[in-house]
C-alpha cells in the first residue's frame, strides 16, 4: 500500500486536487489517499468525480457526512457519450471516452477552485497532464497495481514499435524480458495489451506513454515486496533513456522523505509540501 503525503509544519498547506476514472475500484484508493492528506495532514483537498450513473454505493461514499471540513468533493458535469462510444466497446475504451470527454471541463474547474498546488491522477486519468501542463500544475500519477506491471508496461512502448505490426504480444515465443526485472509470461499479459490492434490496447499504450509526462509516481508497494522491480525501474539505464521513455520519480511506502518546492514544480521558491513515506498507510 502507498503511502501519505505530510505537508510541511512551517508553511501554508498545500491545495491539492485528487481525480479518479470512474468506478469503484479506481475511487476507492484515491479517495482513501485525499482523505488523508486533509484529515492526517491538513491539506486543503478537492475530489474531483467524475460524474455517470454511478451506482448507489458509490453515490453514498462520494456524499458522506463524514468528511472533514478541509475536503471537498466537486462533481465535474455529466457528459454524454453515447454517440461517441460504439456499442461493442470493452471497459477501457468506454472509460477512456468517458474520462477524455469530463476532462474539457478540466481547466475551468481548476481555476474556479484556486489552481491547486498539485494535481493527483490515477493511470486511466492521463489527459489531465495536458491540461495541467497549459496551467503549471504538477501532476503525480498514484498507480495502484504492482512496480511489476509498470515496468512490463512502459517497456510495452519501445516492443510495441520494435516487433512485426502483425505480431500479438500474446503470441511472442519466449518471455517478454524486461529491462532488469524477472521475464513476464505471455499468458500473464493483461487482457488489454493482449491484442495490440484493438482499441483496449491502443488506449492502454497511449496512457503509459504519458507517464513521463508525472511530477512523480506514486507506488502501491513497499521496497521488501519488489526489490528487483523498484531497483530496475530506478536505476536501469532503459527506463531513463530519452530513446525509449524517461520515467519520473518513483516514490513507495517506506521512502524516507522526498521534498518538493514549488521552484521544481510550478517556478515559485516556497516549499509547499514534504512527501514522507512512513510506517502508516491509508490504502
Amino acid at each position: 500500500m502507498a503511502t501519505p503525503l505530510h505537508c510541511s509544519e512551517t508553511t501554508a498547506k498545500p491545495r491539492v486536487a485528487v481525480v479518479s476514472s470512474p468506478g469503484m475500484g479506481h475511487i476507492i484508493p484515491l479517495l482513501e489517499l485525499a482523505k488523508r492528506l486533509a484529515t492526517d495532514h491538513g491539506c486543503h483537498v478537492s475530489f474531483l468525480n467524475i460524474t455517470t450513473q454511478a451506482s448507489a454505493a458509490q453515490t453514498k461514499l462520494l456524499n458522506s457526512t463524514e468528511f472533514p471540513p478541509n475536503f471537498h468533493v466537486i462533481n465535474l458535469p455529466e457528459v454524454d457519450v453515447s454517440k461517441l462510444i460504439p456499442p461493442d466497446s470493452q471497459i477501457m475504451t468506454r472509460l477512456s471516452i468517458i474520462v477524455q470527454e469530463s476532462f474539457r471541463c478540466l481547466k475551468s474547474v481548476l481555476l474556479d477552485i484556486g489552481k491547486p498546488d498539485a494535481l493527483i491522477i490515477d493511470l486511466f486519468s492521463s489527459h489531465a497532464f495536458e491540461v495541467c501542463k497549459e496551467l503549471s500544475i504538477p501532476v503525480y500519477s498514484f498507480d495502484t497495481a504492482s512496480t511489476t506491471l509498470l515496468s512490463l508496461s512502459l517497456y510495452l512502448l519501445t516492443l510495441d514499435k520494435e516487433i512485426d505490426s502483425d505480431i500479438e504480444f500474446v503470441n511472442l515465443p519466449e518471455p517478454i524480458r524486461v529491462p532488469g526485472c524477472t521475464p513476464i509470461r505471455t499468458e500473464d499479459l493483461l487482457d488489454q495489451v493482449r491484442k495490440r490492434k484493438s482499441e483496449e490496447c491502443k488506449w492502454y499504450l497511449l496512457h503509459i506513454s504519458r507517464i513521463p509526462m508525472a511530477a512523480g509516481v506514486l507506488l502501491n508497494t513497499w521496497e521488501d515486496l519488489e526489490p528487483i522491480t523498484l531497483k530496475a525501474i530506478r536505476e536501469n539505464p532503459y527506463y531513463h533513456n530519452k530513446a525509449s521513455i524517461v520515467t519520473p520519480p518513483i516514490y513507495t511506502r517506506w521512502d524516507r522523505h522526498f521534498r518538493t518546492t514549488q521552484r521544481d514544480c510550478m517556478g515559485s521558491g516556497n516549499e509547499w509540501s514534504t512527501v514522507r513515506m512512513g510506517g502508516s498507510s491509508p490504502y
